[in-house]
C-alpha cells in the first residue's frame, strides 16, 4: 500500500470516527435530549455507515456485495431523516407520525431485498438493473435534498417581513451548512457513477471535511443551546420586544443614565430575564449595548445640529444618557467605527 493510500484512510477513517462519536454524543450522552438531537444523530450513524463502506470499498475491491448493497441503502433513509429534520427544527412542536414513518418503505423494501439481490442474480437477470436501482437510489435523495432546500427556502421567505430573532438566523446559518455538505458529498458520488468524473475516494474526504466544518459551525453557533421555540415570531418576547423600542423611541428611556434592567422591570412588569432574553433574540445584542445604540444615534442627532458647534464632547456624552466620557468613546467607536471627535471632524468637510 502507498504511503498517499495509508493517508487517505487515515483522513477518511478520523472523520468517519468523529462523526460516529458525535453521534454517540447528541443521541444517547447529551442531557435533554430532544427529537431535534436524535435525529441528527440517526443522520450521522447512516452516513457513517455509508462513508465506512466507501472507504472500505476503495481499497478493497472484492468488498462482500451484500456490504455494499447495505451501505446504497441507507441513503433511502438519510432523505427522509433529512427531512424529518429539517422540519423539527424550524416547526414548532413538530412530532413525527404515522405517515411520516411512511416515508421508511422505500428503505425497508431494498433492506429486506438485500440478501436476495447478490452479484450472481444480476448477472443472470441483466446488469442494467444494477444501475436502474443506483440510479433510482440516488434520485430518490436527490429529491429529498429539493425538498428540504425548499423548505428552508420558504421559511426564510416567511420571515422576510419580519424582523428575524437571534436562533432563527442560527437555524436558517445551520441548516445551509448541513444542506450544503450533504449536497456536495451527494454530487461527488454521482459524478463518480458517470465515467469516473472524479474519483471515488472524494466522497469519504468530503465527508471528513464536513463533520470537522459541521462540528466547528455547531459550536460557534451554540446550535445546542438555541431555544426552538423561539423560532415563531409571534411569541410573547416580540411583543414585549416592540414595547421596549416603543419606549426608547418615544418616551427616550435611554437617556437615563442608570437606566437598569431592574428600571424596566418595573416600567413594564416583565421580568429581567424576559426583557434581557427577547433583546438579545431581537436586537442581536445585550441589554447595554441596545441602550448604548440609541444613546449613540442621539448623538450623532446631537453632531448634526449647527447649535451644538460649540458643545464639548464631553457634554454630548451626558446629553445623550452616557455617565462617562470614557463609556461615550468606547460605545461610539463600537458603532460608528470612528472616534466622537473624528466624527464631528467629518461632518465639517
Amino acid at each position: 500500500m502507498q504511503t498517499i493510500d495509508i493517508l487517505l484512510i487515515i483522513i477518511c477513517a478520523a472523520g468517519l470516527i468523529h462523526g460516529l462519536t458525535l453521534s454517540v454524543y447528541i443521541g444517547l450522552l447529551k442531557n435533554k435530549r430532544t427529537l431535534t438531537d436524535k435525529l441528527l444523530a440517526v443522520i450521522l450513524i447512516l452516513m457513517a455507515f455509508r462513508i465506512g463502506k466507501s472507504i472500505i470499498f476503495q481499497f478493497n475491491s472484492e468488498l462482500e456485495f451484500l456490504f455494499i448493497f447495505l451501505g446504497l441503502s441507507t441513503l433511502l433513509m438519510i432523505g427522509p431523516t433529512l427531512h424529518w429534520y429539517v422540519r423539527s427544527m424550524i416547526t414548532p412542536g413538530f412530532k413525527l407520525t404515522k405517515p411520516h414513518y411512511l416515508q421508511a418503505i422505500p428503505f425497508l423494501f431494498i433492506l429486506t431485498a438485500s440478501p436476495y439481490l447478490s452479484e450472481q442474480w444480476f448477472i443472470e437477470n441483466g446488469k442494467h438493473w444494477a444501475y436502474v436501482i443506483l440510479i433510482c437510489i440516488y434520485l430518490h435523495l436527490a429529491l429529498y435534498i429539493c425538498l428540504v432546500f425548499k423548505k428552508v427556502y420558504d421559511f426564510n421567505r416567511s420571515l422576510l417581513n419580519t424582523e428575524k430573532t437571534k436562533s432563527q438566523e442560527t437555524i436558517l446559518t445551520w441548516l445551509k451548512f448541513v444542506m450544503t455538505g450533504i449536497t456536495a458529498i451527494w454530487a461527488s458520488y454521482v459524478l463518480n457513477i458517470f465515467e469516473n468524473s472524479i474519483p471515488y475516494i472524494v466522497g469519504p474526504i468530503l465527508y471528513s471535511i464536513c463533520i470537522y466544518l459541521l462540528s466547528f459551525m455547531a459550536y460557534k453557533l451554540k446550535i445546542n443551546e438555541i431555544n426552538l421555540k423561539s423560532i415563531d415570531s409571534t411569541t410573547g418576547n416580540s411583543s414585549i420586544y416592540k414595547q421596549l423600542v416603543d419606549l426608547m423611541a418615544n418616551e427616550e428611556l435611554y437617556l437615563s443614565s442608570d437606566l437598569s434592567l431592574n428600571k424596566l422591570e418595573e416600567l413594564t412588569g416583565h421580568s429581567r430575564h424576559i426583557i434581557s432574553s427577547s433583546i438579545n433574540e431581537f436586537s442581536k445584542m445585550n441589554f447595554n449595548n441596545f441602550i448604548n445604540l440609541y444613546r449613540v444615534k442621539k448623538a450623532k442627532n446631537i453632531f448634526k445640529d449647527e447649535k451644538s458647534k460649540n458643545f464639548t464632547i464631553s457634554s454630548i456624552a451626558y446629553d445623550s444618557g452616557f455617565n462617562s466620557l470614557s463609556s461615550f468613546n468606547t460605545a461610539f467607536k463600537k458603532f460608528e467605527k470612528a472616534t466622537p471627535s473624528a466624527y464631528r471632524n467629518s461632518l465639517k468637510k
